[in-house]
């Protein structure tokens, strides 16, 4: 049968056909491709030629058959996430631009933010094989995420730590926000504030202990005797229009440490509203180092994560878990940084 000029420009190249023009068999073709060590240079460089010259894309639903690999990762986050403040958003782009440089997708699952629901979802993604394996964030006291994923050996690196349990056995990457915040602390010291207030959610035995605990560290390490420390206890930033005017008639503090950008950058519009300016009279930080912190006028001093060597080491521990290397669990703490900018200035300590 004869095969038309059209039809053979328009027919997906496959294997056989660079084969045939390389004057190769289909086997080399085959290890040019997945171990081209393998196969002489000069055959391998023809080879090479003719794939380009074909515009060759491997069949990845086949290989991932052959293979018994799907090339996706699952990342869950809770229904109606969208905060300009949230690390998640360029966390989850900087997944997925790390994972496509060593061939892997990452799969976005929306779901209820509730452990058990992700779980259920998690049980069908385990019964239809339908990826390699699964990141999660967000993790929180109580977490059942990671036991399940573990028991069922399913490839899991969590971004977050096991917060209050002990001998985790899975693999996590968080940033130190204990740190952070007493960076913060002590940047605040060195610009002579002398009365502060930090603002965030009450304390839950998690990250929240952690970053208010770093921050009174910080205050403790440069000597608390001198200035006061006032804890304001907010679920949400909206209710800083009704908190923060009370905050600022009782305790008059010269600064402002968020828990977070939002917070912070609610805490600028609000002292606007009061004839306040943040960096003039009053400090305010945040943490994150968002959008927001840079949309904010003034712009936030704020504690930047380092994003790119968290996912690095999450694909690093999911690689090595796809190999089946018998390893340790990978558990690391990354240091932030501060990022100084106006909004940090303000009157400086009376006494």
């Amino acid at each position: 049968m004869t095969v038309s000029s059209k039809e053979s420009v328009t027919r997906r190249p496959t294997l056989q056909s660079i084969a045939l023009k390389a004057g190769v068999s289909h086997q080399t073709v085959s290890n040019v491709l997945n171990s081209p060590e393998r196969v002489a240079e000069a055959t391998r460089e023809r080879v090479l030629d003719v794939i380009k010259e074909l515009n060759y894309r491997p069949n990845e639903t086949a290989r991932s058959l052959a293979r018994q690999s799907t090339r996706l990762i699952s990342f869950h986050i809770g229904q109606g996430h969208h905060n300009e403040a949230s690390v998640l958003d360029p966390f989850m782009r900087e997944l997925a631009r790390v994972g496509k440089q060593h061939g892997y997708r990452v799969v976005l699952d929306i779901v209820g933010s509730d452990d058990t629901e992700q779980i259920d979802s998690y049980e069908e993604l385990y019964a239809r094989r339908s990826v390699d394996g699964v990141v999660i964030a967000e993790t929180h006291v109580g977490d059942q995420r990671p036991a399940w994923l573990v028991e069922h050996g399913m490839p899991m690196v969590a971004f977050g730590r096991p917060w209050a349990t002990i001998q985790a056995q899975h693999s996590w990457v968080d940033v130190d926000g204990g740190l952070g915040m007493r960076l913060v602390a002590e940047h605040l010291d060195e610009n002579g504030h002398d009365r502060l207030a930090y603002i965030g959610p009450a304390r839950n035995r998690g990250m929240e202990d952690d970053r208010l605990d770093g921050f009174l560290s910080g205050q403790i390490g440069r000597g608390v005797g001198r200035r006061s420390v006032t804890q304001l206890s907010v679920e949400d930033p909206t209710e800083l229009w009704t908190a923060l005017p009370r905050l600022l008639r009782d305790h008059q503090p010269t600064a402002l440490a968020c828990r977070d950008d939002s917070f912070a950058f609610e805490a600028v519009q609000v002292l606007h509203t009061l004839g306040l300016e943040a960096g003039r009279d009053i400090a305010v930080t945040g943490f994150d180092d968002s959008e927001l912190a840079h949309r904010c006028r003034p712009q936030l001093t704020t504690v930047s994560q380092p994003i790119h060597e968290v996912v690095v080491l999450i694909w690093q521990s999911l690689l090595a878990q796809f190999d089946g290397a018998d390893q340790a669990p990978l558990q690391r703490l990354i240091q932030p940084s501060l990022v100084t900018r106006e909004s940090s200035r303000g009157p400086r300590r009376t006494g």
